[in-house]
């Protein structure tokens, strides 16, 4: 028996969702790609990236690179077309209504906490990942609290995330996801101190009591997930560079920025 959109992300904690089209993804690939543009110039480094999925053949340093990926201007803004694409799809409406009771949302980035203009609605963080393991991808976490403590890591309610590829939809490239995991209460004790990352971190002991899966998108799919869904650790298994989104949906009803 075929189950609701709601249904299946009540039980697994995640839902696989027809998102974008191919003109969409083709639009935020350019615009990511001219952000990237943007710091090289900033840089004065003359080099131009011309295909994101080349991007760790640019011959750039290790701290340019961090430079790039920095959380405080690693985003782009949001337009009124994709907004309303998001905010009208059916399977995704249908999540939220059973999961928050509404679908009131707002689309925030959250750059910083402790930085001016690093909060902006409308507007989402992409992500990128070199091949092969690096420092580009972080532990096993999940996304409460959110901003350390922006939003209340008891509230399950408080947000969901939108997970969407532009470059790298096979199992060598799409996010590590532990299904069911949202349904055990994770214990604090257990998170890493660290201050990189502004999702908590969870020891690596713990993590293994978890079975994951990597599904394998199409162009324009995405994934939802729970925010007590531990994901994370996807190293980029694939020959060329992984890019995408992660949104952050807000429910407008428990978080005001």
């Amino acid at each position: 028996m075929n189950h609701t959109p709601a249904k299946f992300f009540k039980k697994n904690g995640y839902c696989i969702i027809n998102l974008f089209n191919n003109e969409i993804i083709e639009n935020i690939k350019q615009e990511v790609n001219d952000k990237l543009n943007s710091f090289c110039k900033e840089l004065n480094n003359n080099l131009k990236l011309k295909n994101l999925k080349n991007y760790h053949k640019l011959k750039i340093t290790e701290n340019d690179h961090k430079y790039f990926v920095k959380n405080s201007s690693r985003y782009i803004k949001l337009n009124s077309k994709i907004i309303k694409k998001i905010k009208l799809n059916k399977k995704f409406v249908n999540i939220l209504k059973n999961f928050w009771g509404h679908s009131n949302t707002s689309i925030t980035w959250v750059g910083s906490l402790e930085k001016k203009n690093s909060i902006k609605k409308n507007a989402t963080a992409f992500r990128i990942a070199k091949p092969k393991p690096s420092s580009d991808v972080g532990g096993v976490h999940y996304d409460l609290p959110y901003g350390r403590q922006k939003v209340p890591n008891k509230d399950h309610k408080a947000l969901v995330t939108i997970w969407c590829p532009l470059v790298g939809f096979s199992e060598k490239y799409t996010l590590k996801i532990s299904p069911k995991s949202h349904i055990p209460k994770h214990s604090l004790s257990k998170i890493l101190k660290q201050k990189k990352f502004l999702s908590p971190v969870f020891d690596k002991n713990y993590v293994k009591k978890f079975k994951y899966m990597r599904p394998r998108l199409k162009k324009g799919q995405a994934i939802i997930f729970h925010p007590n869904l531990l994901h994370g650790a996807s190293y980029n298994r694939g020959k060329n560079t992984r890019v995408s989104l992660d949104l952050r949906i807000f429910n407008s009803k428990k978080v005001k920025f």
